[in-house]
């Protein structure tokens, strides 16, 4: 049975109406296994222990529209508080489990948090965090929702454009900026979601490891599991043989991760069969190389499916599905009726198909802007369109296709060159496993391109011979004046290759 309600209405509302409004015949079918613990809930454990939870919160005096951060690994816990804040009407600030006690003085003072739940002991803590903020350790969020208690059961009612989440981007180039999400945000990620990518059945069964701090897992994955009454299993990281058991474990039907998951997958022939069971893989986050995806259907049988979004945009927004790219960076098509995209100039002039300049959407799932920053958020949302940063183009047939980040072009004398189509060319040699391409510092040419990959097992490492094969395939300028070989790329907890961690080497 399908339940499709509480998509995009106008009436005030609230995150966990997907629990508790969720048809009766569910309320014994499986929510969520913690495969960390092996601990299951059913759609009405669940639901108690979010009630239990979110009565105590209140008793420690929060109050709607206070934010409430969650520091927490990959968990029952993670994802309980999550639910809980939502019960009760304030907003979660959900920040990377990797985040140092040092480093969370930044995003509690900026968010104005009143809690945080951690799993870092309250002494390691204490120190870095302001005086008025409470900390809850993750062993006592289990205690307090395993606890009976004097339930509420009735929803703190959220206005459309309530802020209900904070997530905080990458801060590459510049310190962390908050992103405001929404009730209508998340609604309106369903909608795209259900419409554009997957429909899941209450036997279907998605597997978790990418963080579920970060929007791919707490939006991307979660929410439209929770709307249709299907069950995610949560692993605490990724690690190969988790995965493998995990699947086997409990009937996987969906796994999703970023490209370089799916790669150390196919790197073992003894997990083939395991990835066999599965119905869909779903990778986003990172550009996925055309030898990773005919990699994925020749070994797996099937279709290794992309999609394209931004926290900014409440993650996914564009899907391809069920068939393989023409190119790299072919991330397919869009509901036109639920989400605009766009490609503008350097003047904001929206182009014809087939010219390349920056992605721009508009629509309810773009976000309400930049926390206690306006002249970003000024910057970013401009008539509407909200910015992304990433280059691209349209096709006639209305397929968007990336070909990089704007911050990430290499100005050489005036020229600008996108690091994703050398880094394409690189990963289409047969001896390259995967390539970043950064620019550098020339006293000549302003900037010039540096190179780095990773040779597939047992190749050789000859610069010379790899210039002379991209000097066949590139411009004269496109062509990197240095090439650095690694055995391993510095990596982010999502799995993308770290490039600020690059230009530090």
């Amino acid at each position: 049975m399908m339940w499709r309600g509480f998509i995009l209405t106008g009436h005030k509302m609230n995150y966990c109406d997907y629990l508790y409004n969720a048809p009766k015949e569910w309320y014994n079918n499986p929510a969520l296994i913690d495969a960390g613990t092996d601990t299951s809930f059913t759609y009405g454990e669940l639901a108690d222990a979010v009630r239990n939870l979110a009565y105590l919160l209140t008793e420690r005096g929060f109050r709607p529209h206070e934010v409430i951060s969650t520091h927490l690994y990959n968990s029952a816990e993670a994802v309980i508080a999550h639910l809980a804040i939502q019960h009760i009407g304030c907003t979660t600030c959900l920040l990377d489990p990797l985040t140092t006690a040092e480093g969370l003085r930044y995003y509690l003072e900026d968010n104005r948090s009143v809690a945080l739940l951690s799993h870092l002991d309250v002494a390691s803590v204490k120190a870095f965090v302001p005086d008025n903020v409470q900390i809850i350790r993750a062993d006592e969020v289990k205690t307090m929702y395993q606890t009976p208690a004097n339930r509420i059961e009735k929803l703190f009612d959220c206005a459309p454009d309530a802020v209900t989440s904070i997530f905080y981007t990458s801060g590459t180039t510049s310190r962390p900026k908050g992103v405001l999400l929404a009730n209508r945000n998340y609604r309106a990620h369903v909608a795209i979601f259900e419409r554009q990518c997957y429909q899941y059945d209450p036997d279907d069964v998605l597997l978790c490891f990418v963080p579920f701090s970060h929007g791919y897992g707490s939006k991307s994955i979660f929410l439209p599991c929770l709307h249709a009454g299907a069950t995610m299993v949560i692993l605490r990281s990724f690690h190969p043989l988790n995965v493998i058991k995990a699947i086997e474990s409990y009937k996987v039907t969906h796994i999703f991760g970023v490209p370089a998951h799916y790669q150390q997958l196919l790197r073992r022939e003894e997990f083939y069969p395991a990835l066999r069971k599965i119905k869909c893989a779903f990778c986003a986050a990172a550009p996925l190389t055309l030898e990773t995806a005919h990699a994925w259907k020749q070994k797996i049988d099937i279709h290794l499916d992309e999609g394209y979004g931004l926290i900014e945009t409440c993650t996914g927004v564009a899907f391809r599905r069920n068939r393989m790219p023409d190119r790299m960076g072919n991330l397919g098509s869009y509901p036109a009726d639920l989400v605009e995209i766009e490609i503008c100039d350097d003047d904001d002039t929206l182009l014809p198909a087939n010219q390349r300049g920056e992605i721009v959407v508009r629509g309810a799932s773009v976000m309400q802007g930049y926390l206690n920053q306006p002249e970003e958020t000024a910057k970013a949302i401009r008539d509407g369109w909200f910015h992304t940063g990433d280059m691209g183009y349209k096709t006639e047939q209305n397929e968007l296709i990336m070909t990089g980040r704007i911050k990430d072009v290499i100005n050489i004398a005036g020229i600008k060159v996108a690091p994703f189509e050398i880094e394409a060319v690189l990963n289409e040699h047969p001896d390259i496993h995967e390539s970043a391409v950064i620019g550098v510092d020339n006293e000549m040419y302003g900037e010039v391109v540096k190179a780095f990959v990773k040779p597939k097992n047992g190749k050789a490492r000859d610069e010379r011979d790899l210039i002379v094969y991209l000097q066949k395939k590139l411009m004269n300028f496109q062509v990197p004046k240095e090439i650095v070989f690694l055995d391993e790329f510095p990596r982010n907890n999502m799995g993308k290759i770290d490039k600020k961690a690059l230009r530090a080497l």
